[in-house]
């Protein structure tokens, strides 16, 4: 029997697993494979990971990241699932950089604070021809990490491990490619892996796992510009397919309060719509719970939920979960619809699996 730890690599595509085809005149564009089947013999890695760890391979899909969906966080989540009682140490999930935020947020929320076992997500800003690139070496990288003592959904790229659902992508070319804004990371991988005490370590007398894999989506984004006139958007509130709104203010979720531009109507109108309004600062170090602006004020009386220091990613992520959740409790009668904007709120504003910081207005 191996000596060495077990671990799943799921395989849902990205650059890392990308061939360059070639379109004439020395250019080329990116293409996912024809089939994902070789892929640690395409990056040349065979004999690294297989010293590091014993590796099953799980083709689950082989999608560009910027077509990834709600459904695809769920695939991602119940293949792990699935999995957790055959013997891994842990998990690592190769995805495109464009989405991987979003995804590892996902499946943080997916598995909750009781999740026992790593799961690694990560990818690469070139593909396996560039030898000076990132891919083998963020792969061998996140197969080291999956074998380490830790129990939560990290991000690893470059040296730096990351919270899953803290993390963002802050740069489409460098290889240190995200960045956790609002917190520090959890660790490094350096000759040996270097875990800060924040990191949630394995414990064999942890619950098992509340298990919620599902998402919805019809959320509508809105990033407010000067001059943008809120009465341009009504329609698209009252579509039936809208399930809420992200209302990305200024600064920490500043919002125009004045004549035409003036959004509390808007809320207003949304929250009557049950449909719930978040407020969203661009700056994930910056809670929006924390302004004391009256055009921020303004947006929270009339409605508007703050959401603290969570990513974007985060945030949205954490909507489409807490949306799911709360028309299932409907639609099986253990809710009221006119409960519904409360429920949300008080979802958001509750730290499930460490996406935000507790603050002195009652977020915890």
């Amino acid at each position: 029997m191996s000596s060495r730890p077990k671990i799943c690599l799921i395989y849902t595509g990205g650059t890392i697993g990308m061939r360059r085809r070639p379109t004439g005149q020395g250019g080329y564009v990116l293409c996912p494979p024809d089939d994902a089947e070789n892929f640690l013999r395409h990056l040349q890695v065979e004999a690294e990971v297989a010293a590091l760890a014993e590796v099953d391979f799980v083709e689950l899909m082989n999608k560009d990241s910027s077509n990834i969906v709600p459904e695809d966080w769920t695939r991602m989540a119940v293949a792990v699932y699935e999995r957790l009682d055959c013997g891994y140490a842990g998990f690592v999930i190769v995805h495109g950089t464009d989405t991987l935020h979003f995804s590892a947020s996902a499946l943080a929320f997916a598995f909750g604070k009781n999740l026992n076992h790593p799961i690694v997500f990560t990818g690469a800003q070139t593909t396996a021809e560039v030898v000076y690139g990132d891919a083998r070496v963020n792969l061998l990288r996140a197969v080291k990490v999956a074998c380490e003592d830790l129990a939560e959904v990290v991000v690893v790229f470059g040296d730096a491990i990351f919270r899953g659902c803290r993390v963002q992508k802050k740069d489409e070319r460098r290889f240190d490619a995200f960045v956790s804004p609002a917190e520090p990371p959890l660790g490094y991988v350096t000759e040996y892996i270097l875990l800060n005490k924040t990191a949630r370590k394995k414990d064999a007398q942890r619950p098992p796992v509340q298990f919620e894999p599902h998402f919805s989506d019809g959320i509508l984004q809105i990033g407010i510009t000067p001059g943008l006139r809120p009465a341009m958007l009504g329609a698209l509130l009252q579509h039936q397919d809208c399930r809420g709104v992200m209302l990305q203010g200024f600064g920490a979720g500043n919002i125009p309060d004045e004549g035409v531009y003036a959004w509390q109507e808007f809320i207003v109108l949304a929250t009557a719509l049950q449909k719930p309004v978040l407020l969203v600062s661009p700056f994930a170090a910056n809670a929006t719970l924390h302004s004391r602006y009256a055009p921020g004020l303004a947006a929270i009386e009339a409605g508007a939920i703050a959401i603290g220091n969570m990513t974007h990613a985060a945030a949205a992520v954490k909507f489409s979960w807490a949306l799911y959740q709360v028309h299932r409790l409907i639609e099986q009668g253990r809710l009221k619809s006119a409960q519904m904007i409360g429920h949300v709120r008080a979802m958001m504003q509750t730290i499930h699996v460490g996406e935000m910081d507790e603050t002195p207005l009652g977020i915890r």
